[in-house]
This record gives C-alpha cells, sequence and structure tokens, in this order.
C-alpha cells in the first residue's frame, strides 16, 4: 500500500511541475491554457496552500504586478482590478485557436471575481503564513478593496454589465461558458457566488486592518449584503437561492434554474440555518450530487446537458469551494 501511495504522489508532484511557471505561479490547465488566470492560479493555489504555500505566494506577487491602473474598455481594465487572463508564448502553443481578443503579454480584465478572490487569498496567505508575510501587496489589497466598493456603489452589489462584456464570454464569472444560462439576462448583472466572495473579502479586509479607514464603509456593506442577498436572490417558489439577478432601470429579475453557485455562499455567514438546511438539501439532492461530485446545473433544469462547459457536469473549482463552505458550517 505504502508503494502505491508513494506512485500516486509521484504521479500529482509531476502534474503540478507541468504547470508551474518559471515565476513560480500555477498556470490555469495542462496542455491548453499554460498561462496566468487570475481565477484559475488563485484558487488552484489556496487549495495546495497549506502543502505548497509558494504558489500562492507567487500568484499573488505576479497578479499584484499586473493589477489594473487606468480604464481601458477593449481591455476591461480598471483601476485595482485584478486581471482575467495573461497569455504569454505557450499559448499559441498549446491553443492555436485562442480568441483573437487575446494579445500577447497584455493582460486582459474580463472577470469580475478575479477581484474580491484576490483579496480573500492575500488575507488568507497573511493569517496563515506570517512567515512569509507580502508587504509588498498590502498596497494591492486596499487597491482591489477600493475597486470592489466602487463598483458596487450603484446597484449594491459587485456587478458586471452586459455591455461590458466581450462577445466571446457567457459571463464575467467562473461559468463563462455556460450561454444557455446568462443569455437570458441584461443590463448590470450581479452573480450570487461572486457577491458570497465580495461578502468574504470585505469581512477579511476589516477583521485584519480594523483601523483602517475604510472600516466604517466596509461594514455597511456587509451589513447591505447581508440583508439584500436574502431578499433579492432568495426565490421562494423553489427554496433556493438565485444563480444570478439582473437589474435594469430599477428592476430586478432573477433568474429560476438551479445551480451549484448558491452553494458557495456557505463560506459565508450571510446564510440563516433554516435557509442554509434547504441549500444544502438541494445539492446533495439526487439531481445535484452524483458519485464523483456536485453537478453545475440540476439534472431536472431546463438547460440540464451534461456534454455543454457547464450546464450539469462536475467542476473541481466548484466542489472545493462548497466543501469549503460545509466545513466551515459545520
Amino acid at each position: 500500500m505504502e508503494k502505491e501511495l508513494e506512485e500516486i504522489r509521484s504521479s500529482l508532484l509531476n502534474e503540478l511541475n507541468k504547470i508551474q511557471s518559471v515565476d513560480g505561479y500555477p498556470y490555469a490547465g495542462y496542455p491548453r491554457f499554460m498561462e496566468l488566470f487570475g481565477r484559475d492560479s488563485l484558487i488552484s493555489s489556496l487549495q495546495l496552500s497549506y502543502l505548497y504555500p509558494d504558489f500562492l505566494k507567487h500568484s499573488l506577487e505576479v497578479l499584484s504586478k499586473y493589477q489594473g491602473n487606468s480604464y481601458n474598455i477593449a481591455t476591461g481594465e480598471e483601476p485595482g482590478k485584478i486581471l482575467h487572463e495573461l497569455s504569454n508564448s505557450n499559448t499559441y502553443i498549446s491553443n492555436p485557436d485562442k480568441e483573437s481578443w487575446v494579445v500577447l503579454n497584455k493582460p486582459i480584465f474580463f472577470s469580475v471575481d478575479s477581484t474580491p478572490l484576490f483579496i480573500i487569498s492575500a488575507i488568507l496567505f497573511m493569517k496563515k503564513h506570517s512567515e512569509m508575510y507580502l508587504s509588498s501587496i498590502i498596497k494591492s489589497i486596499e487597491k482591489a478593496v477600493i475597486w470592489l466598493l466602487n463598483k458596487s456603489e450603484s446597484t449594491g452589489f459587485l456587478t458586471y454589465n452586459t455591455t461590458e462584456i466581450h462577445n466571446k464570454l457567457a459571463s464575467m464569472g467562473w461559468m463563462d461558458g455556460s450561454w444557455d444560462l446568462y443569455s437570458k439576462l441584461s443590463g448590470d448583472i450581479a452573480l450570487i457566488e461572486v457577491q458570497a466572495y465580495t461578502y468574504e473579502a470585505l469581512r477579511l479586509f476589516n477583521e485584519i486592518f480594523p483601523f483602517s479607514k475604510l472600516h466604517k464603509i466596509i461594514d455597511d456593506k456587509l451589513s447591505y449584503l447581508r440583508n439584500n442577498i436574502n431578499k433579492f436572490f432568495w426565490i421562494d417558489s423553489i427554496k433556493y437561492y438565485s444563480p444570478a439577478i439582473s437589474i435594469s432601470n430599477g428592476t430586478i429579475n432573477a433568474l429560476k434554474n438551479i445551480t451549484s453557485g448558491p452553494g458557495h455562499l456557505l463560506i459565508t455567514d450571510i446564510i440563516d440555518s433554516h435557509k442554509k438546511k434547504m441549500v444544502v438539501e438541494t445539492l446533495f439532492g439526487k439531481n445535484m450530487m452524483t458519485s464523483y461530485g456536485i453537478r453545475t446545473v440540476a439534472t431536472n433544469d431546463n438547460i440540464f446537458n451534461p456534454f455543454k462547459y457547464q450546464t450539469g457536469s462536475i467542476w473541481p473549482n466548484d466542489n472545493w469551494i462548497i466543501m469549503e463552505g460545509l466545513k466551515r458550517s459545520g
């Protein structure tokens, strides 16, 4: 048995070596995504941080280096925003059909979740690995928080507008290939999992920087999110949270699809015990749970198709965040 375990460990380390960049951060995936993705590199590094904290350290450093400084509609750049993707010379070798809007060695910023995930990852890193404290990224954390607060000021939620998104992407969240789900929405779009990340990012910031000049503003935002996520995303008829709402001219429309997204709320203290029980029951119900993990979309949903990218397939990153939430929730 010990020999078999060593072989598995050796195989896994070999896989990690394949995706490790020369700068130490993980690429998004081998062999077709050998480049830096904000969201992917952060989540992968967080998963590995208890064994290999250097992955997360280097991811935070490189993402801080390319943090947005100005407004650029063509790339989605905004001051304080964390990139979505940075192509390199590997990109066109591993993926020759790469979209034409990806420019070699130029960051693009078409994601709404990379920035709160950066804040969460940076603060968790500093809390757990004080001996590797990254004083160099403190300013980047604050810039990211300011971006988050500014971006969520008009609607109250962290949103993106359908006019901002590139037509090659279905959304600015991690399910950016789920056209069947998000094509119904227009205006300002608030994704449920992004609100969870936003809440947790701000909560952690206030915890670790209690004397920040932003403390009161953040405290008010946390209170707003606690109240209004439950007010606008919860759908009584399905006893579950909406995966996304659109806000247009004061009108709010909520999708009623059953997806894994609401499971990401479990990493926060937003959900009361009654709703939490219903969320967990849905996630572990026959239409979502499989022997391999939780599906992205329920089998009885009208857009379910397990052969498409994110309409019923099972994604490890998705399941890992839900698992972390379940652990925190006891």
